[in-house]
């Protein structure tokens, strides 16, 4: 018997059955045995073994019949890391079929049980429910354009999590880039079978070569949330994942125009940013400007001047940015005539579905050589001949589909080479967010990434699936993804829309902003500019800039986390936002310790220290609070920016003597901002300010440095 403590994680394996157990401190969590699938054999074979150790790690060999298999454990930071490899020792090929690190048919996990179950691709739904609980089925048309069509119904994509009183088993592979890594289970009774895998898509391992599961991280020892959050940041590291310090804002064409936007509209907006001097920078052209998915150079009346529109929305304030759907392709495109060999097809030559848009849609094969070179004329002439440096890439699933290929690849190394075809077209400094797109399998190859469905004019609408456009559907993912957020790359919570001819109720358009504000992850609006209204335009004002990063609490607790803060590490403060979530209003609180006190953000009264802010908020709508240290001095208490500024606020310092006092406050914005400075007693502005010990002073704060005079009385 082999075993590696980590902490809390400890896991057993016993060679003799190639069985592994995974434990809590003395508690079992969940028993199965290491798996691999090679032509019709499943190894390991258990008749032969050699046990190897170094250090930290454990590697056990075998030798079975026209196959060799190797086990790697090694001990990492309060988890165990867990592989499977399988060697072709025959004299002819054979397809790879699952190869898993962990195949478990024990579990502690009984009725309890919430599962965290993380979707496929960007709209996939991702959140914990009660092991028995699933998602609303999605319509069959849509499946392929929803779901991963070879995984089973009850499955967990890159990652997952199990809780049950204090029992927490969170696991994860730590790398996607050769493989559609998932967690397949069953449930009855409880969580009865749990399976890691590594789908080896029937690719074929020529005699002497090698296929390798990711590692298969194993947490015991965290709650779900913080676990997860491990797993995300080595997988991170290991994929070399792309996170730069410009986090987009802006404004995109989509939800207001739709298919039916022009040249002019694009133009007229840009214009009307100008003239409003909101600080956002994308100015994004969506679906509308192309004859067909698929013939993007072939353009629609009115667009075919593209480098014209993109001369007259860059300049120094704006980025000219464009949607696409590179990998996807409708069936009276041009493309499909003259190119059938390039689209992916079953086993029986007809193009494999890729759901329906306009008609059948279809996924393009990434792996043929003229796909790529069409691929690199495409993108070459949107950004070297048209200019555009921005580029929203949708429907990326389509070139991950099952299916027959050019080459004998993984579906996720084929997915893998579009994408990368792509960045070498477009360079490095081009900005690529993704969108309806396989998560980890494209970790490394984009900047940004949608992480839920599209948002709506609307909260939801009841009896569709969790996969559809809709406000609620959008939020769920953006909060139980939140954790990836600056780890595989910038989120993106997809676009506000503020103004008020839309379905949206005021409470749900500001939970969405402070959603947004106090994440970090882009900020772009897709409303016409002169339909928003001053309390719309108030709305993006107080949500810019982006901050760093928040934090959700409630990841892998419940469906619809409760909270968010937003750190603000200058003076110690911290925005909490606080959601109801329930269709009807309710009643929410927020009771602040002896030593701080609060400002009321959406209602703009201060909390004195030690006191509890209560609040009936509406159906969906949220209570936030700017939470920070209750000083004898006066100090910053709230802020317009819903986040309280987080990172934004660089540096707060006070300095007195026996007559006065200065407090001086260095911001990184661009435009300036309104803030609330609490004034105790003993202290007045010499503008006046209240000095009964709750007393405030709004003052407007330049970019850079601000400093206000006090006097002692």
């Amino acid at each position: 018997m082999v075993r590696l403590d980590a902490g809390e994680t400890t896991v057993r394996f016993a060679p003799e059955t190639a069985r592994l157990t995974v434990r809590q401190g003395s508690n079992e969590l969940a028993s199965g045995t290491v798996r691999a699938e090679l032509g019709a054999e499943t190894a390991p074979a258990t008749d032969s073994y050699a046990l190897s150790s170094d250090g930290d790690s454990v590697r056990v060999r075998y030798d079975g019949v026209d196959v060799e298999t190797t086990v790697t454990l090694t001990t990492a930071d309060g988890g165990v890391h867990v592989s499977v490899a399988v060697t072709n020792t025959a004299g002819e090929p054979k397809p790879v079929g699952r190869l898993c690190p962990l195949a478990a048919d024990e579990l502690a996990f009984g009725p309890e049980t919430g599962v965290y179950r993380h979707g496929y691709q960007s709209w996939t739904p991702t959140a914990t429910l009660p092991v028995e609980e699933a998602f609303p089925a999605v319509d069959p048309v849509d499946v392929p354009m929803m779901t991963d069509v070879a995984a089973p119904t009850a499955t967990s994509h890159c990652q997952i999590g199990l809780t049950e009183g204090d029992s927490h088993l969170t696991a994860g592979f730590l790398d996607h880039s050769a493989f559609v890594t998932r967690f397949d289970y069953e449930h009855g009774d409880g969580v009865e079978s749990l399976s890691a895998v590594c789908p080896g898509d029937g690719v074929e391992l020529a005699p002497g070569e090698t296929a390798t599961s990711a590692p298969l991280r194993l947490d015991a020892a965290r709650p779900v949330d913080e676990a997860l959050t491990a797993i995300a940041e080595r997988t991170g590291t290991r994929m070399h994942a792309r996170v730069g310090e410009w986090v987009p804002t802006g404004w995109c064409s989509w939800y207001h125009y739709f298919t039916g936007v022009t040249a002019d509209d694009v133009r007229t907006n840009r214009s009307a940013l100008d003239e409003w001097g909101l600080p956002v920078e994308v100015v994004q052209l969506d679906d509308g400007y192309q004859t067909a998915f698929g013939d993007w150079r072939t353009l629609a009346e009115g667009f075919e001047d593209m480098a014209s529109l993109v001369a007259d929305i860059d300049d120094a304030d704006h980025t000219p940015g464009l949607w696409l759907a590179p990998f996807f392709v409708q069936e009276d495109a041009a493309l499909v005539d003259e190119h059938p060999e390039w689209l992916l097809t079953d086993s029986d030559g007809e193009f494999v579905p890729a759901g329906e848009r306009h008609g059948e849609m279809y996924g393009l094969d990434l792996t043929h050589p003229e796909v790529q070179a069409w691929l690199r004329e495409t993108f070459r002439t949107i950004t070297e001949e048209w200019g555009f440096d921005y580029l929203k890439l949708d429907f990326l699933y389509a070139g991950a589909l099952p299916g027959e290929r050019f080459a004998d690849v993984t579906r996720a190394e084929a997915y893998r080479q579009g994408l990368a075809t792509i960045r070498e077209a477009v360079g490095e400094e081009t900005y690529i967010l993704g969108c309806g797109a396989p998560q980890g399998q494209s970790v490394g190859l984009v900047d940004a990434m949608r992480v839920g469905p599209d948002t709506a004019e609307y909260w939801v609408r009841e009896g569709e699936s969790a996969s559809e456009p809709a406000h609620e559907n959008a939020i769920r993912n953006v909060l139980n993804r939140d954790y990836l957020h600056r780890r595989w790359w910038v989120n993106d919570p997809d676009c506000q829309l503020v103004r008020e001819t839309t379905e949206l109720s005021m409470a749900e358009r500001e939970t969405f902003a402070a959603i947004v504000a106090l994440t970090g992850g882009s900020n772009l609006f897709s409303d016409r500019i002169d339909e928003i209204g001053a309390a719309g335009r108030d709305l993006l004002e107080r949500s810019l800039p982006p901050v760093e990063s928040g934090t959700v609490s409630g990841v892998g607790r419940t469906e619809f986390p409760e909270r968010v803060v937003c750190e603000r590490p200058a003076d110690a403060g911290r925005a909490v936002a606080l959601f109801n979530w329930d269709d009807e209003p309710d009643a929410l609180s927020l009771s602040l310790d002896a030593d701080e006190r609060g400002w009321d953000a959406l209602e703009g009264e201060p909390i004195t220290a030690g006191g509890t802010v209560e609040r009936t908020v509406p159906a969906h709508g949220c209570l936030l609070v700017h939470v920070v240290p209750a000083l004898d001095t006066p100090h910053l208490l709230g802020t317009d920016h819903l986040g309280g500024l987080g990172d934004r606020l660089e540096r707060v310092a006070w300095d007195a003597d026996e007559a006065d006092g200065r407090l001086t406050l260095s911001l990184d914005i661009e435009t300036p901002q309104q803030l609330t400075l609490a004034v105790p007693d003993g202290w007045t502005h010499p503008d006046g300010a209240a000095a009964d010990g709750t007393g405030t002073l709004s003052l407007t704060a330049r970019p850079g440095t601000t400093t206000v005079s006090f006097e002692r009385h």
